[in-house]
């Protein structure tokens, strides 16, 4: 499940994807393309017509006159992998703010489990661990701002019983 929160002062809202489903403040909405780059969208009755282009790491959605840019951003994408270089470390993607700290250093947490929200330009997205391991770094706390590339975590591979030395 991937979610994304949007606002269109002074509303709100969040925006839910499930595999092949998408819902909108909680409501399912029924999405389908009609051409490239073209859908339709209907939720509670009324029916919408959106263009969404894919263009690098950003997907700009043109509805009602108006485009919004969204950033599909992994912030564990450049350290997967626990042999990668910089393996643990979550970077930030854009400038923004820490908004919830979900975890804390020295606890154990599982590949997939949050560790933060953040926001950046209106939009908030959760800081995910991208191994299993110990939290070793957080360096930010709740309404403290950040810049790209910052550290937000930092994760240690769990220690191997048994080793030799």
């Amino acid at each position: 499940m991937t979610t994304f929160h949007i606002s269109d002062s002074p509303q709100r809202h969040q925006v839910q994807l499930r595999s092949d489903e998408a819902y909108v403040d909680g409501s399912p909405v029924q999405v389908r393309q009609t051409s490239t780059g073209y859908f339709v969208a209907q939720r509670e009755g009324r029916t919408e017509r959106l263009r969404a282009v894919a263009h690098g790491d950003a997907v700009y959605v043109q509805l009602k006159g108006r485009v919004w840019q969204i950033n599909r951003v992994d912030p564990t994408r450049a350290s997967a992998g626990a042999d990668a270089p910089g393996a643990g470390l979550s970077k930030a993607p854009m400038p923004g703010v820490v908004v919830t700290v979900l975890a804390s250093v020295g606890q154990q947490v599982a590949q997939g489990d949050a560790l933060m929200v953040i926001e950046s330009m209106k939009l908030q997205m959760t800081i995910s661990a991208g191994f299993s391991g110990r939290v070793a770094e957080m360096p930010f706390a709740v309404g403290q701002t950040f810049q790209r590339n910052d550290t937000l975590a930092r994760l240690e591979e769990p220690e191997v019983s048994g080793a030799a030395a």
